[in-house]
């Protein structure tokens, strides 16, 4: 981080000039991640920062909500727009202190567009990739796919078989979330799929109790899943403690709480989880997420991101573990043709199951913005 914050200091002034806000609501389709929860429509949240030298900086988050787009993220970001007109655009550090000052009236998610858009502008004045800026760590990371709740057992068995043609070699799974049916369903996939080389991961979207945890951890322990996320809210940390006692299997929290790099270490060193995991959105963006490693590295713990969105709004994710090599695992949202937004591609899985960035500047991200905004004009337009 150290060296980052150098390499910024030698960099020509780009004052902010001109903030766009675009909420996008996108997918053909609506999916649920449990028994409880509706379909839900997915927005991204786009921002489009422009400076006085004509650079252009992207970033963006990711929403669910129910029925409707999202303008939440983009209504909360607003008050924040006018003041960052004119501020050096180079120096992200100072900007995001700046904008967590206005907390908690303005939301991290909000924060964390502008803060990656931010970034993306820095890094192209490197004429780095971001993930070079960041250190490139990893050259790539292994994909899973993250699979919505389908209708039946064999909805879920025929769809890995068609994410398998495409590259995929690990999967994750929303069910019930309650034990007996998730099991049945844990039981399914180990039986169909043993003589394949998979991973698996379950996640239980905060629906167990500990009993039932440990039900369900069991059945999964030696049949090819890798972890079991979420069985508890992030915070209740004893069933954590005393699941992690009782089983070798991963477990992570859903990472939508926990975000904050002053709780997070805290709460690490008590070993409630195996590994961490955090939204990149909800910490507040990059800068904070480089703090997190940090702490995740010196106490010697993986850190999985999460990465649920279109190709645009997981772009920052994607980049962020490979520059900083935190963790080992890059969650894509299936189908992904219900995951993109106008004028983007869906992520690429190599042979081997793996994902990288390209070797363009910044975020790697291009759009057609004349495409984009015949269909999609920006919210706020700020100058």
């Amino acid at each position: 981080m150290t060296g980052i914050l150098q390499k910024k200091q030698e960099l020509s002034t780009s004052a902010i000039e001109r903030i766009r806000v675009y909420a996008i609501q996108y997918g053909s389709k609506e999916y649920s991640w449990s028994a409880w929860m509706p379909e839900m429509t997915n927005t991204d949240t786009l921002v489009r920062l422009e400076t006085k030298d004509g650079q252009t900086g992207i970033g963006a988050v990711s929403s669910c909500s129910e029925r409707d787009i999202n303008l939440s993220i983009a209504y909360n970001m607003k008050p924040l727009l006018r003041g960052l007109l004119g501020k050096e655009g180079l120096q992200v550090e100072e900007n995001w202190q700046w904008m967590a000052q206005r907390r908690p009236y303005v939301h991290n998610s909000a924060i964390a567009a502008l803060d990656i858009a931010m970034w993306d502008l820095l890094a192209k004045q490197n004429d780095l990739p971001l993930s070079s800026l960041l250190g490139r760590k990893r050259d790539v990371l292994q994909a899973y796919a993250s699979i919505p709740v389908l209708e039946n057992l064999t909805a879920n068995v025929e769809f890995i078989h068609q994410l398998a043609q495409a590259g995929f070699a690990a999967f994750k799974f929303h069910n019930a979330c309650v034990p007996d049916p998730d099991i049945k369903l844990i039981k399914t996939i180990a039986r169909e799929f043993q003589k394949q080389q998979f991973g698996f991961m379950f996640d239980a979207e905060c629906g167990y109790d500990l009993p039932g945890a440990l039900q369900v951890a069991e059945h999964m322990q030696g049949t090819g899943f890798i972890w079991l996320e979420a069985p508890f809210p992030d915070r209740h940390y004893s069933d954590y403690r005393a699941l992690r006692q009782s089983t070798e299997l991963q477990i992570l929290p859903a990472g939508l709480s926990v975000v904050e790099p002053e709780e997070l270490a805290v709460m690490l060193p008590t070993g409630c989880w195996s590994t961490a995991r955090v939204d990149l959105a909800m910490s507040g963006g990059i800068t904070p997420i480089l703090k997190i490693t940090n702490i995740t590295t010196a106490l010697g713990l993986g850190l999985e991101l999460v990465a649920w969105g279109s190709p645009i709004s997981t772009a920052a994710t994607l980049q962020v573990g490979l520059g900083t090599g935190c963790g080992e695992y890059f969650e894509i949202a299936v189908p992904q043709q219900d995951f993109l937004i106008p004028s983007s591609q869906p992520l690429q899985v190599n042979p081997s199951g793996k994902v990288s960035s390209i070797s363009k500047t910044g975020l790697g991200v291009d759009l057609d913005w004349q495409e984009l905004e015949q269909t999609e004009p920006p919210l706020f337009d700020i100058w």
